[in-house]
């Protein structure tokens, strides 16, 4: 991969009103986990020479988007998102109320930036806290291509207050129906009592419904390492797996995402660490995220 890759980190100062009464618990049983990233994306069987153009369809995985051909000029996003989760931290959730104030572009035909700054709002003792977040990918294929592959760094501030390196391997198709996208992410964390390294692992599926509507399926899945580490550091491997919805407007320049259901522990390994794990033997989590945004 040529040409410089740059760490950023957004620096805090952004502050939010709490999002009262934003969400009902989301407790409706969903559907088998979703197939590994490395499930080929020329699989896909509604696969078109025109792709959508979605910045954001995903509210936990990162896609990026075919250089603009079409001369309207828009390469950006800006949105807002908001959730809730009980028993979970990220990259599933914020364990309480959330909410988020981040963007998306693209730098040259090549290059994108994204970013984000968040409150959270303690479940039990209302606490308030912040996170912010920068990565920058390059695309690895040409511009024009459907098949998108980006490799990227990035930077990131926990709720805690620890600070992690970022790196993320983005792999997808974009059609004109149907999406299909995985992420791979690696974390560094510079705490004492964590993983040497993180590998979370996401993959989203969406179909056109019509109307501008998307639905299909996100899953999420953390310290893998968990299934063949009987004593993994940060307590077993979670897994996330919900239904995933998205809405946009005729033009694309508005549009909403939603996911949300159940975050299990696949495996315990009974230790515990500095890293924010609060799901524990008393049981599991759920999260709920929606992202409501505009391209420009």
């Amino acid at each position: 991969m040529s040409g410089p890759i740059l760490d950023l980190a957004l620096q805090d100062g952004f502050g939010f009103l709490p999002l009262a009464g934003f969400v009902k618990r989301f407790t409706a049983m969903l559907t088998p986990l979703a197939r590994p990233l490395w499930l080929p994306a020329c699989l896909l069987l509604a696969t078109t020479n025109a792709s959508a153009q979605v910045t954001r369809p995903f509210v936990f995985t990162v896609t990026t988007t075919a250089a603009d051909t079409g001369g309207d000029g828009r390469g950006w996003a800006a949105y807002y998102d908001a959730g809730y989760a009980e028993r979970t931290d990220e990259p599933f959730g914020y364990d309480g109320f959330a909410q988020r104030i981040g963007f998306q572009g693209r730098l040259g035909s090549r290059y994108t930036l994204v970013g984000n700054v968040g409150i959270g709002i303690d479940a039990d003792t209302t606490g308030v806290r912040s996170t912010q977040e920068a990565e920058l990918l390059r695309d690895v294929l040409a511009p024009s291509s459907s098949l998108r592959l980006a490799l990227g760094l990035g930077a990131r501030h926990e709720w805690a207050g620890t600070t992690a390196a970022l790196g993320r391997v983005s792999l997808g198709w974009s059609g004109r129906d149907a999406l299909l996208f995985g992420n791979i992410r690696f974390e560094k964390p510079f705490a004492a009592g964590r993983d040497a390294l993180d590998i979370i692992s996401s993959v989203g599926w969406l179909q056109r419904l019509g109307h501008g509507w998307r639905a299909g399926v996100e899953a999420v899945g953390e310290d893998l390492e968990g299934f063949w580490v009987k004593d993994e550091a940060e307590g077993g491997a979670k897994l996330y797996a919900g239904p995933a919805v998205h809405w946009s407007s005729s033009t694309e320049r508005l549009w909403v995402s939603a996911s949300g259901g159940p975050v299990v522990y696949a495996t315990r390994s009974g230790r515990s660490s500095p890293a924010p794990r609060p799901l524990d033997a008393a049981g599991n989590g759920l999260t709920l995220r929606l992202a409501v945004g505009c391209t420009f």
